[in-house]
């Protein structure tokens, strides 16, 4: 696959302006240290009680950060505008007088042209380590013990095709050495793709959105429950016995507690109480900064690709729909497990733009921040809009787009950090659009001002009943749902989206997402 192209839209981080990025995949910008003085309380929602290093080139692809939000004040003082609503607001720093009519300082675009996806046809023979990996799992869920899951990545820019070096396929087994599911000879797992094994006795994700208009039930399945904390291995065969060794292992995870090295990658992963029916997974990073809320930085250090250091501990972020404290780290997120008929990673084929390039990303219709109060969906302080205009450069129609986020501020954050929740949200109208590129592709008249519909995301959940009463945060997924196998996106044809962020804490905040899409 060739080295995609990055874009990289920023803006600088000052008191009472809140910060936006976008990555796409033509140029880049770059953001200065952002500024906080929030000391809003965050409203409490959690329900807690509570590879070896695969040496291999890995491509940067883009993703979608946005940061920090607007402060909410302490202290009351003159008003001064914030995308134009007037609110009190704690005395600027001095010689530093901030409106939303002002351009941000600092920005700086290096365009490139629009890169293509390579087609490297499926890699032959037997996969290798760090071909495939353990990118998700859990081994207990809201309906108990059984209510697991175990997603495999292909991590490559190619497509695999299975052939075992012994028996019918892969084989993935617990520590007692019990294959719980095959991949079969011949199976294709398309490059950046998945395989989902499920354990069909408990699962309960099965609503979760896969494919155009279908929902996840596996690839495979298995019956036989995995303890709670113990190590899973991916082999690249299934006959077991001798045949489970190291040397046949492609990937593994595992818990401090699991005592067999086969089955974990350094020290593993911290164990978390099993007495706890949560809806939790572990899924491997695909940032770079270990699910920290606090850590920020202007891009993910892995671009937006699963990480593998051989160190389960340090590869694997615990998420948790109520942001339960089960003793492996404490974030709000939500499972969201991957099978074959999945979208996927598409970033390096899709342009990210202003919807409005004449304005600056930090105001309407670019971003809109609203002050109304709605506790009810996650949003205590108002929420934030953000609106792009999305291009398909895939060479194809597209029949499902969908935006998973791989970093952002939420519960617990600290004060002077925002927790935000990712929601669902309507369309919006937009009129006075002055972006010849916008009106020419998505507007009434063709030419500026004109005017243009931001279709609204929704928060793919596993439901009935919804399982991030929260709202959505790490490891969720947001989808354009008028992107269809009935009305597709055709190459080169344009989207307007926007992604809605409840604010259930003001403060400096990040928010990265990766795109991704079908065929």
């Amino acid at each position: 696959m060739s080295q995609p192209a990055r874009l990289f839209w920023a803006i600088a981080a000052l008191v009472l302006i809140s910060q936006v990025a976008v990555f796409g995949s033509n140029g880049r910008f770059q953001e200065p240290a952002p500024d906080s003085s929030d000391k809003a309380k965050t409203q409490q929602t959690s329900k807690s009680s509570k590879k070896r290093k695969k040496k291999k080139a890995v491509a940067t692809v883009p993703y979608v950060v946005f940061s920090p939000l607007p402060q909410t004040p302490v202290t009351s003082a003159s008003p001064i505008t914030i995308n134009s609503v007037e609110v009190p607001t704690p005395p600027p720093p001095a010689a530093r007088n901030v409106s939303s009519a002002e351009k941000t300082p600092g920005v700086h675009v290096a365009p490139t042209a629009i890169p293509t996806e390579t087609p490297l046809g499926p890699a032959p023979g037997t996969a290798t380590a760090g071909q495939l990996v353990i990118s998700e799992f859990r081994v207990r869920g809201i309906n108990g013990p059984q209510d697991e899951f175990i997603e495999i990545y292909n991590t490559t820019g190619a497509d695999h095709t299975v052939a075992a070096a012994s028996g019918t396929g892969y084989g993935v087994a617990a520590s007692d050495g019990i294959t719980r599911c095959s991949i079969p000879n011949g199976t294709v797992i398309p490059a950046r793709g998945h395989y989902l094994c499920v354990n069909s006795v408990g699962f309960s994700l099965g609503a979760y959105p896969a494919g155009s208009g279908t929902i996840g039930t596996g690839d495979a399945t298995y019956t036989t429950d995995i303890p709670d904390n113990a190590g899973i291995a991916l082999f690249n065969n299934n006959t077991g016995g001798g045949s489970y060794s190291l040397a046949n292992r492609l990937d593994a995870v595992g818990s401090t507690s699991e005592a067999n090295t086969t089955y974990k990658e350094g020290t593993g992963y911290p164990p978390i109480n099993p007495a706890f029916n949560i809806n939790y997974s572990f899924y491997r990073d695909n940032c770079g900064k270990g699910g920290s809320i606090t850590t920020f930085g202007g891009v993910c250090p892995s671009g937006g690709l699963p990480i593998d250091t051989n160190n389960n501990a340090a590869d694997f972020i615990f998420v948790d729909a109520n942001g339960t404290s089960a003793g492996a780290g404490q974030r709000l997120g939500a499972p969201g497990p991957e099978s074959l008929t999945s979208p996927i990673q598409r970033n390096s084929v899709f342009s990210t733009n202003l919807l409005d390039a004449t304005v600056a990303q930090s105001n309407p219709p670019n971003r809109v921040r609203d002050f109304t109060s709605d506790p009810a969906n996650n949003s205590t302080f108002g929420t934030l809009s953000i609106r792009r205009r999305f291009v398909n450069n895939t060479g194809a129609n597209v029949t499902r787009l969908r935006f998973r986020v791989v970093d952002q501020t939420t519960f617990p954050a600290p004060s002077g950090f925002a927790d935000l929740r990712t929601r669902t949200s309507g369309s919006v109208v937009v009129a006075g659009i002055n972006d010849s590129a916008t009106c020419a592709a998505t507007g009434a008249p063709a030419t500026p001002p004109c005017t243009a519909t931001v279709q609204g995301t929704t928060l793919e959940q596993a439901a009935p009943p919804a399982n991030q009463p929260n709202g959505g945060a790490f490891n969720g997924s947001y989808s354009a749902g008028t992107v269809t196998l009935g009305t597709p996106l055709a190459n080169g044809a344009s989207i307007n989206l926007q992604f809605l962020l409840g604010i259930q804490q003001t403060g400096t905040f990040k928010f990265f997402i990766n795109i991704e899409a079908l065929p």
